[in-house]
């Protein structure tokens, strides 16, 4: 406890695998607070997977070693590190955030986020709620919707979601802690609060994502994660009870891609009555002034669409004709500037 050895209690070995876990021995703490256990077998994670770990129950809260999964891990002391406790008041502890990461990607409806707290308890006993209650809490956006918990270092029953806030219900031992929740904001303008101290806040947007700010925060150099997973990086550092409003710049309009099939399935349609009519009004004439090279192949490759297209029964020559001068006018118009 602290730096003062234990001289009673129970260590519990546990032991988790891919079939079952649960408990597997237990032994007395010695007067000098030291224990001895034995493993059922020899951990080696390269051919099982076991992991085994040892807790000890201490002022009715219990308290955890780190996991063991390789034999190179017993050749050092095993420590289990108990604390005092302290109750916290009604709605939690006031605790700063070492540092907060809120990743977010484009969806059709707003953003789908990633939000990282590192949460920092300075103390020296274990925070607890008397009444089973919440130990910390913070506000995410208010219209954050479909919550999970990602990876954490406690049980995910400890956290929970409510009235727009993130709550932890576990007891919180001095030292730093990982939290990771997952949420949708419907909205792609949003305000977001930051109660307490920050030392470090990013908002990493992935690319291709919309022109955004996020004052206060100021645009970094960007980042790829993994590659092909490239984040707009916006950062700043040293908040104390600030807030950050989200501004999305519009985005410029563009056809819908259907849209753009239609219309030029439209344009080729005219452009081929235009041909047609032309052929028949005399074909060989010289093109009328203003027409561009480009309007002329377009023309032609309508014209020669059109005129497949009403053959009854076309014969493996014809067919590998028409492809044959479809394909020289496409190529043409393709090097047409």
């Amino acid at each position: 406890m602290g730096d003062i050895p234990l001289s009673r209690g129970t260590v519990v070995l546990h032991q988790v695998s891919a079939h079952a876990s649960g408990e597997v021995d237990s032994v007395p703490v010695q007067p000098d607070g030291s224990f001895q256990i034995l493993l059922p077998h020899v951990p080696d994670h390269a051919a099982r997977t076991d992991i085994f770990f040892a807790s000890v129950l201490y002022r009715g809260l219990y308290y955890f070693g780190p996991a063991i999964t390789d034999a190179e891990q017993l050749d050092s002391l095993y420590t289990i590190q108990a604390f005092d406790t302290l109750s916290v008041p009604q709605g939690g502890a006031d605790l700063p955030l070492t540092a907060r990461n809120l990743f977010l990607e484009r969806s059709r409806t707003g953003w789908e986020a990633t939000d990282v707290f590192q949460l920092r308890h300075d103390g020296d006993r274990t925070l607890y709620s008397p009444e089973e209650g919440v130990v910390w809490g913070y506000p995410l956006t208010s219209s954050a919707r479909e919550f999970q918990v990602g990876q954490a270092d406690m049980a995910p029953d400890a956290i929970r979601f409510l009235e727009g806030r993130i709550e932890l219900l576990a007891p919180l031992p001095p030292g730093e802690r990982l939290l990771v929740v997952r949420y949708h904001i419907p909205e792609r303008e949003f305000l977001l609060p930051m109660p307490g101290r920050t030392e470090q806040m990013e908002i990493l947007v992935r690319e291709p994502g919309p022109p955004a700010e996020f004052p206060p925060l100021q645009l970094a150099g960007p980042v790829e994660l993994e590659p092909g997973y490239v984040f707009r990086r916006y950062a700043g550092e040293g908040f104390l009870d600030a807030e950050i409003q989200s501004q999305v710049a519009p985005e410029a309009w563009s056809f819908p891609a259907e849209w753009v099939g239609l219309i030029l399935a439209g344009i080729l349609g005219a452009a081929g009555v235009y041909g047609y009519r032309r052929r028949r009004s005399g074909v060989g004439q010289p093109a009328e002034e203003g027409t561009s090279r480009r309007d002329q192949l377009v023309v032609a490759i309508a014209s020669l669409d059109e005129e497949f297209s009403v053959r009854k029964d076309p014969t493996p020559e014809v067919l590998e004709a028409y492809q044959a001068e479809r394909a020289k006018l496409l190529d043409k118009l393709k090097r047409q500037p």
